[in-house]
């Protein structure tokens, strides 16, 4: 039974925030299977061959450490061998487009999914598809193409893998499919070290904080703010902290305070390919700051009571704040 407001945080990170460590440890050795299965095909030469390097590259909320119940979906970059390929340029440019050209006449099945010369994103999606259909472990999966990815959901597990194809390139970040047809540049690792150096900045206690405020987002401003930008947004609240809030409370509070003035902002894309990530329009943005906002303020009234040894009142607050499986006093 929880009877004060720290055992009700933990309760609640704990029960409804945090994944469950077991079936993480699932997730990742069903993930690295895949990843398994996908070598497999490629020296069979089933699919084109990978690169001769790092193969593969885990990414997205799950591989961060920030992704909250439920455990819906896991990302994979899978990084073919480009056999000679050329683009026009490989000048890291906002919003710009790498066509693949595939002159290499001895270049490994790349050739079969090119209209002319240049490689289609979506004919090569389509036959990673096809080819792990063909697995037995994966032939009552439901397969399919999304967009940039192929989309790959068990019947035996909650979560789908989507697993994007890629290229490496020589001036070193990477290409993937534009959901066109074509290939546009991304580079998880720049997202990685930024999350990392910010945890590590305060000491490890940035990871759950943006757990707990995703929480937090999937009750007030739902799908409207993507993830990707709520935690880069978070990210830049820790980093503009002179020091680190010491209570559940008060790191509530102030990052509350810093995303209503923050989603009010263009966001630019730190890798510096998508130009600004937030695609809200002036009236949206004012609403989900005042949702922010008024969260605050009763985050702020939270604390007051609990300080005041009102602590079923302060209790009640976050419950307010966080939604109905936010832990009750004595429940």
């Amino acid at each position: 039974m929880a009877y004060t407001v720290n055992s009700c945080f933990e309760d609640f990170m704990r029960d409804s925030v945090n994944l469950d460590s077991e079936r993480t440890t699932t997730a990742r050795a069903s993930r690295d299977w895949l990843v398994l299965k996908i070598e497999d095909l490629a020296k069979s030469e089933r699919i084109p061959p990978l690169y001769n390097g790092a193969n593969h590259i885990f990414f997205g909320s799950f591989a961060r450490n920030t992704k909250i119940r439920p455990l819906d979906d896991i990302d994979i970059m899978i990084v073919f061998d480009a056999q000679g390929c050329t683009t026009d340029d490989v000048t890291k440019i906002t919003r710009k487009r790498y066509p693949i050209y595939v002159n290499n006449p001895y270049a490994k099945s790349l050739p079969d999914y090119c209209d002319g010369n240049v490689l289609n994103s979506r004919k090569m999606i389509e036959a990673i598809k096809r080819e792990l259909s063909a697995i037995p472990a994966y032939s009552k999966a439901d397969i399919h193409r999304n967009q940039e990815a192929v989309t790959l959901q068990l019947s035996s597990y909650e979560w789908n893998f989507d697993i994007v194809p890629c290229f490496y390139t020589t001036t070193g970040f990477y290409i993937i499919p534009d959901g066109n047809g074509s290939w546009k540049g991304t580079d998880p690792r720049i997202d990685q070290s930024r999350v990392t150096q910010a945890n590590q900045r305060v000491n490890g206690a940035l990871l759950p904080a943006i757990r707990l405020m995703k929480y937090w987002k999937k009750e007030h401003w739902g799908d409207e703010v993507g993830s990707y930008l709520f935690e880069n947004l978070m990210i830049d609240w820790a980093n503009s902290l002179l020091s680190f809030p010491a209570t559940y409370p008060k790191l509530v509070k102030s990052a509350l305070d810093t995303l209503s003035f923050q989603i009010m902002r263009d966001y630019y894309d730190p890798k510096g390919f998508q130009g600004s990530i937030n695609d809200l329009d002036l009236y949206d943005r004012r609403r989900l700051a005042i949702m922010a906002s008024r969260d605050a303020s009763e985050a702020s009234a939270a604390i007051q009571y609990e300080q005041n040894y009102m602590t079923e009142a302060a209790i009640n607050k976050w419950i307010k704040v966080f939604g109905i499986k936010f832990p009750r006093y004595g429940k």
